[in-house]
């Protein structure tokens, strides 16, 4: 009993560790929102036109317009950063699952690996698999620790605990996976995240600049300015560095795993291009064919995570040696 009560409290401990940069980010937008729209917009653009004795309605368009565009990008922005959180990854359909006799199977063979590769490769020709991908060793992509063949692209996670389709990484920021089922909404929440940040430096800037120039006595408000100028640049900076990486990632059609570890095919040499169908259909597969609902947090991305399509034609990637080749879907039934 004391066993199982210390690791209940040392999960729990680490469900919440987890969660702390996700808090620090909601602590970070909360302070920003104030110092917005309490220190710039209502203290200090509206003090300065008071004291300069030219408040007409004409200047109070100035911090409504600010407030106005604000709250447009902050809504874009939460709204990303929510979908990344909140969408559930996607782990592989229950066709790639093992199923009691396959376990048997495995647990019956000896320990040679060639055996066991040779159950994965009829179990894929049995069940039509759409698998071309194999590990270094030249074998079927397996998770013991699921109980299922890795659909290409498929990584497990072990902080998530799970195989995750199209896994890119791990994100702390989120406290999720970052895959096929959100890769869209986190590249989105970036590119918001950034434009929020940038927005912020330019209708900030000339009262930043008016800290270092300013004679009086310096109030909270004009900190509260200050700072947050200072660290909206540095977290714009970094989102749309991150940003544009992913972006450059999505338009070569590759992940951030297979940055690092090249795909690779049975009796053919490894492909870090593996899935490039050039620019635009990269980008399509990504963000959809309807440029409005592409910039959106909404599902737009083509395709199930399972069946993909390749640079090379399909005779290109053959699978199996003495099994024959597992034809993919075609291409008009694959999105």
């Amino acid at each position: 009993m004391g066993g199982r009560s210390q690791n209940g409290c040392a999960r729990c401990c680490m469900k919440f560790v987890q969660w702390l940069p996700v808090l620090f980010i909601v602590l970070i937008v909360a302070w920003s929102y104030y110092a917005y729209v309490y220190s710039l917009c209502i203290v200090l653009v509206t003090s300065i036109a008071v004291k300069s004795k030219r408040l007409r309605t004409s200047h109070l368009c100035f911090p409504v317009a600010f407030l106005i565009m604000y709250h447009i990008f902050l809504i874009l922005f939460a709204w990303s950063y929510a979908k990344c959180i909140l969408e559930e990854p996607l782990s592989p359909p229950r066709e790639f699952l093992f199923t009691n006799e396959d376990w048997e199977l495995l647990h019956n063979v000896n320990s040679a690996e060639q055996d066991k590769s040779s159950i994965m490769e009829q179990l894929v020709i049995k069940r039509n698999l759409p698998v071309y991908m194999v590990g270094n060793d030249g074998n079927i992509n397996a998770c013991l620790t699921c109980g299922l063949i890795k659909p290409d692209r498929a990584h497990h996670c072990s902080t998530c605990g799970k195989c995750i389709l199209q896994m890119d990484h791990h994100c702390p920021w989120t406290n999720n996976c970052v895959g096929f089922h959100n890769h869209k909404y986190f590249i989105v929440f970036l590119g918001w995240g950034a434009i929020y940040c940038f927005y912020i430096v330019a209708s900030s800037g000339p009262y930043f600049a008016d800290f270092w120039t300013f004679t009086g006595d310096l109030s909270v408000d004009r900190f509260q300015v200050m700072f947050l100028f200072i660290v909206a640049v540095m977290f714009g900076i970094c989102q749309a560095g991150l940003g544009g990486y992913h972006v450059y990632l999505a338009a070569r059609n590759q992940t951030t795993l297979e940055t690092y570890a090249t795909p690779k095919f049975r009796n053919g040499p490894p492909d870090n291009r593996a899935f490039d169908l050039g620019r635009k259909a990269n980008l399509q597969e990504m963000f959809g064919t309807n440029c409005c609902l592409a910039i959106l947090p909404v599902r737009t991305t083509l395709g199930d995570g399972v069946h993909w399509r390749y640079r090379s034609a399909p005779s290109d990637l053959p699978l199996l040696e003495n099994g024959g080749h597992v034809s993919p879907v075609p291409l008009a039934n694959s999105f």
